[in-house]
């Protein structure tokens, strides 16, 4: 099965807007199932962050920040139909769960190669790159941190 490229694009949409409403929810988060496959790869090109294998890990990482929520909004994307890949430059708000106070905004750069499972096309591996904020900016360790010092089961900071 191969999408094409405007079937590609309506799937992105569909992916970007449900992985907000749904993507870091733990009552919810299944709900992506549609979108990743059993065996995703997070693939972080970041110091300290480890690799993530299969959707059930990789849904651990993302609830395991409930005080914050990251917004994704792609600002470029480049769909490869030939090969079910696309690649998003997408900015991301961190928002406060709590007051929805935005607390910093990030970029992101990700590529999603797609794979058919089940009779349809869902995310293989995440390659993750994303933007070094200026030295005294606010991070995302800084607004995470206090989720993760509070949930001894959540990512940790892995030294490489």
């Amino acid at each position: 099965m191969k999408l094409t490229y405007d079937e590609l694009a309506a799937w992105i949409d569909e992916y970007f807007d449900k992985f907000n409403k749904y993507g870091q929810d733990p009552g919810e988060i299944h709900r992506m199932d549609k979108y990743f496959s059993k065996d995703v790869v997070y693939n972080p090109f970041i110091a300290y962050v480890g690799r993530v294998e299969g959707r059930e890990n990789w849904y651990k990482v993302l609830t395991s920040h409930p005080s914050g929520i990251e917004r994704l909004t792609p600002e470029h994307l480049v769909i490869d139909e030939r090969q079910q890949v696309f690649v998003a430059q997408i900015r991301t708000d961190i928002i406060d769960r709590d007051t929805q106070q935005l607390l910093l905004t990030k970029r992101y750069l990700c590529r999603y190669p797609l794979v058919e499972e089940d009779g349809a096309m869902k995310i293989e591996r995440l390659d993750f790159f994303w933007e070094i904020l200026p030295a005294g900016a606010l991070e995302i360790d800084d607004v995470f941190e206090r989720d993760w010092k509070s949930n001894p089961e959540g990512p940790q900071r892995q030294q490489a």
